[in-house]
């Protein structure tokens, strides 16, 4: 397998876990923070490593930014400073306490 392709199968993997972790621990906040319907992350909650591998394995990528187009060129527009960061934190605290 080509070295892209492993680093996509190493990205999705990890993503996977933190998602899988996130849906055990707060399933409510994985709806939120994955964008994901609670059918979904419920069986997500439940896979075990090697389904989560062999998903990952599948050569294209299993997320994708949320973020809109504006949002990505405001944030490389204004490279180093932290007030983007500390809106997106707020937002994910704000939305795991709802």
């Amino acid at each position: 397998m080509p070295a892209a392709d492993l680093d996509v199968v190493d990205l999705n993997l990890l993503w996977l876990i933190k998602a899988r972790e996130l849906a055990e621990s707060d399933p409510d906040k994985a709806v939120i923070v994955l964008g994901l319907d609670a059918g979904l992350v419920s069986e997500l909650s439940t896979l075990s490593l090697g389904e989560l591998a062999s998903i990952a394995s599948s050569g294209v990528l299993q997320f994708r930014p949320r973020f809109r187009s504006l949002l990505w060129q405001h944030i490389l527009e204004r490279r180093g400073s932290a007030s983007i960061a500390v809106r997106l934190q707020t937002l994910l605290m704000a939305a795991s306490l709802g």
